[in-house]
């Protein structure tokens, strides 16, 4: 894989459903380098995509159609949530 770098732990992608307004912190495993539509360059997140599937890298849009965004929670547990 090229322009892939690994994630330090503490990044999340936060997204929250419209219906049940529930919040979902999903781990970054790593970054994409990508090209935004405005021509700059970004980093797009790549996360676990579940069991027996590969990681994939969430796109620009993703970010626009499920008010997603990342934040940076380094005291976060995961397994305490």
């Amino acid at each position: 894989m090229t322009n892939v770098i690994p994630a330090a732990p503490g990044w999340y992608v936060h997204e929250t459903d419209d219906e049940d307004k529930s919040v979902s912190l999903d781990p970054v495993i790593a970054w994409k380098v990508a090209t935004a539509e405005d021509g700059e360059d970004i980093l797009l997140p790549f996360v676990d995509a579940g069991s027996y599937c590969p990681p994939f890298a969430l796109t620009e849009e993703s970010f626009r159609a499920f008010s997603r965004h990342v934040v940076y929670l380094p005291n976060h547990n995961p397994e305490t949530a």
